[in-house]
């Protein structure tokens, strides 16, 4: 029998974590800027992380449009002690991702990306 949708997304949070090497925290955020279902340590906090990619992503799809630059579909943000990884998954949801310097940043933007297709299939 299947799980819950909520389940079937936190096991495929669970699965990007194990798979890819660096990825040390990840949400599945809503539209409205609500965590769906997270994946992270206990030092970092779940509404922090949604309210701060929904920011992003909503500044992120302002900046673009007035550059004429077309839909937005991922953010990279990088900072002294780790990224942030913010991609588009469809209209209703994003995925964010804290990442460390450590991670290879080609092949987290490739796992990050098919994950955000796999999710796009549940959301």
């Amino acid at each position: 029998m299947p799980g819950s949708r909520e389940q079937i997304l936190l096991d495929m949070l669970r699965q990007l974590r194990t798979d890819t090497s660096g990825v040390e925290a990840a949400a599945i955020i809503s539209a409205d800027a609500m965590p769906l279902a997270s994946e992270m340590s206990d030092s970092l906090e779940e509404e922090v992380l949604s309210a701060t990619a929904s920011a992003l992503m909503t500044t992120g799809e302002r900046v673009a449009n007035d550059l004429a630059r077309g839909n937005l579909d991922q953010l990279y943000l990088r900072g002294e002690d780790g990224d942030l990884l913010v991609v588009k998954v469809n209209g209703d949801a994003i995925l964010a991702c804290v990442v460390d310097h450590q991670a290879k940043m080609g092949l987290t933007l490739l796992e990050v990306g098919r994950c955000a297709q796999r999710l796009a299939d549940v959301i």
